[in-house]
């Protein structure tokens, strides 16, 4: 006996030997366990049929066709053209008859009276006297210009001015009667009015110097 053998009280004889029943009881109780443990994984309820599965049923939805456009409307009807006017034409009025012929006499008569002798001619007219004027041709030709500066500030206005006619229709005084309120637009109608040329003024058929007043107005709207 070894020494393992007499420490378990086991002997080498009853170690070795071989025993069926307890490996057929082994094996029953293995295949039992085994058995419950499938029972427990198996579903109560067996799972549905594919045959079971609700049917699904697709619609389509089909829109109705859009309805037709409507019918162009008729053609205006052409205007009717009004009758035509029937003018009458009047008559020729009838021809007046030609006046007889006058009676002349050769011969004296009682009645007959001399005729009056022709009048003399009437003396001419005295000469007018009158004021310078403005030669509107000299405004029409030579307009007053519009000053830049004053453009760009939106100036308008009217200038009055006093001007003093020579005998040759010059300007030889030029004075401001009525000041448009801009400095620009008074330099530049003086400037024009200088260039200009006036009708004198006549007294007694002999031209004079006298004053005339020239109004010029500048507007925005005229250039």
């Amino acid at each position: 006996m070894t020494q393992y053998d007499s420490h378990y009280g086991f002997d080498d004889g009853s170690a070795r030997k071989f025993s069926w029943a307890r490996v057929v009881g082994f094996s029953f109780a293995i295949a039992l366990h085994v058995s419950a443990f499938m029972l427990m994984l198996t579903p109560a309820a067996p799972p549905q049929a594919a045959d079971d599965a609700p049917e699904t049923v697709e619609v389509t939805f089909i829109e109705p066709p859009p309805p037709p456009p409507p019918p162009p409307p008729p053609p205006p009807e052409p205007p009717k053209r009004p009758p035509p006017k029937i003018i009458e034409r009047a008559a020729p009025p009838p021809p007046t008859p030609a006046a007889p012929p006058p009676v002349i006499l050769d011969d004296p008569t009682p009645m007959s009276v001399p005729a009056p002798p022709p009048a003399p001619p009437a003396p001419p007219a005295p000469v007018a006297n009158y004021g310078a004027s403005e030669d509107t041709s000299y405004r029409r030709y030579r307009p007053p210009r519009y000053p830049p500066q004053a453009v760009r500030q939106r100036q308008e206005g009217e200038v009055v001015l006093r001007v003093l006619v020579g005998t040759d229709g010059t300007p030889t005084q030029i004075e401001i009667e009525k000041s448009s309120r801009s400095r620009l637009l008074d330099r530049a109608a003086m400037d024009a009015v200088r260039e200009w040329k006036f009708n004198p003024g006549m007294r007694d058929g002999k031209a004079i110097q006298s004053w005339v007043l020239v109004p010029i107005s500048f507007k925005l709207s005229d250039l």
